[in-house]
């Protein structure tokens, strides 16, 4: 791709940027709405569902801490229109049917929720629990709200964008950096990869933990691979000539 291609790009990005001003009233929207509403109350439910009292080390802890959050929600929230925006570059690149690109859209806001929503359901509780379980008489714990804020939305983050794994597969086998055919041999080695991933990223070292990320990571690389291979047989047939 040249420079004036993607000059091109940008320049149609900013337009549509330009006219859709109600956007940038709902991120501010967003903001404020985080910032002053949503983040003290959904640490004080975090707080009573862990049974467990923030504390602090600094003054500026709590203010540093609350922006932090409310940032975090707000990318949530606005998840939707930045994966549109990156959906169009995609779609600039590798010119999508109209029903592709709703397709991709549609199935990238959902791994990206499903993930988030598996993050605070599942992996997360346990892992608190568990790390809060090495308490004693003479140890009792008391998590710092800034600790608490960066666990907490790492972890929230971390498992929303790794949900769009099969999606990020089939981008780079339509850019034929990847051959999905080629990298199906290679399932052991992968699973292990996942493994070493999933023992990284979840809280805890216990192999139950591990398997609640490591599992529905390789079920999601399958999946990545089965819509490659789809994309590249429709490929391939629509290149074959009609004969009579």
């Amino acid at each position: 791709m040249n420079s004036k291609k993607i000059a091109h790009f940008l320049k149609r990005l900013i337009k549509l940027w330009k006219q859709k001003g109600i956007l940038i009233i709902f991120l501010l929207l967003a903001i404020y709405l985080s910032f002053f509403w949503s983040s003290p109350y959904i640490l004080k439910y975090l707080q009573t569902n862990y049974n467990q009292k923030f504390i602090f080390y600094s003054v500026s802890e709590p203010l540093v801490s609350l922006l932090k959050f409310s940032f975090v929600l707000t990318f949530i929230l606005i998840f939707p229109f930045l994966w549109y925006f990156l959906i169009s570059f995609f779609n600039f690149l590798f010119s999508f049917k109209k029903s592709l690109f709703w397709l991709f859209y549609l199935l990238g806001v959902f791994l990206f929720y499903l993930g988030v929503f598996f993050s605070y359901e599942v992996t997360l509780p346990y892992g608190i629990k568990f790390l809060i379980s090495f308490k004693t008489e003479k140890i009792e714990p008391a998590i710092s709200l800034g600790h608490f804020v960066n666990f907490f939305s790492f972890f929230v983050l971390a498992f929303g964008l790794i949900f769009e794994l099969p999606l990020f597969i089939c981008f780079l086998s339509m850019a034929r950096i990847i051959n999905p055919l080629k990298l199906g041999r290679y399932r052991k080695e992968i699973f292990f990869i996942i493994v070493v991933i999933a023992a990284l990223v979840t809280p805890t070292p216990d192999a139950f933990n591990m398997s609640l990320l490591a599992i529905p990571l390789y079920i999601l690389f399958e999946l990545g691979l089965l819509l490659s291979r789809i994309f590249q047989k429709s490929e391939i047939s629509s290149d074959v000539p009609n004969t009579p």
